[in-house]
């Protein structure tokens, strides 16, 4: 039995590290298409502008552990002023090249680990232009103790996720469902995040949600494609 039983584990072990070194050539193979896709992304994004109509952009740093978790193929970050009403809004714009990359890079997550307290979750929707962005809107907040003063800073993100094939998603579990199968992970992802100190009305920050997201449309489009377009 003691025999029989080494001899079955063997048989396992030599199944199971075949189904690992399939997985990884799955997960490692990236066709000429793939990467000329991601080469039309990374071109798309080199061409957004720092002002997008009356907002007016500065680059900002990005932590070293978002881009561990990244390996992005595009990373935008940038803090917007609007020079007309005197308005803040922070985005962040990411593509991996690797879909998984992004499962820990979403504010259900990124959020909390950088000392966030979650409030509420809400799904939205946005129309900018032609495109419909369905996405989520997430409110934080996290206390500000000092030497003399505390108080509590509350922030609201608006979030979707993008994938090629026109695909458009709410959240990380329908991220994680489009990406089954061989070629899912390996055509990448996109996230946009865009953020505002809770005391914005929803009507502005709405209205800056179209106006900036407007301004991101070619690297949108360009993640939304096909990987084999021409």
């Amino acid at each position: 039995m003691i025999a029989g039983a080494t001899g079955i584990s063997r048989v396992l072990a030599v199944m199971m590290l075949g189904a690992i070194s399939l997985q990884n050539a799955l997960t490692v193979h990236r066709s000429p298409d793939v990467d000329r896709y991601d080469a039309r992304i990374h071109e798309a994004a080199d061409q957004i502008p720092l002002r997008i109509g009356s907002w007016i952009g500065q680059d900002v740093k990005v932590p070293a552990r978002a881009l561990t978790v990244l390996r992005p193929n595009v990373l935008i970050s940038r803090q917007y002023v609007n020079v007309e009403s005197g308005q803040h809004a922070g985005l962040m714009f990411v593509h991996c090249d690797d879909a998984h990359h992004m499962v820990g890079h979403f504010p259900m997550r990124c959020y909390p680990a950088d000392g966030w307290d979650f409030v509420r979750a809400e799904p939205r929707d946005w129309q900018v232009g032609d495109l419909r962005l369905t996405g989520m809107e997430y409110e934080f907040f996290m206390r500000e103790i000092g030497d003399q003063i505390s108080g509590e800073q509350r922030i609201v993100v608006a979030n979707c996720l993008l994938r090629p094939g026109g695909l458009v998603l709410r959240d990380m579990d329908s991220l994680s469902k489009s990406i089954i199968g061989a070629d899912g992970q390996a055509t990448g992802a996109g996230q946009i995040q865009v953020y505002f100190d809770a005391s914005v009305p929803k009507s502005e920050r709405d209205s800056a949600v179209q106006t900036l997201v407007a301004g991101y449309r070619p690297v949108i489009d360009a993640i939304l494609s096909n990987p084999d377009a021409k």
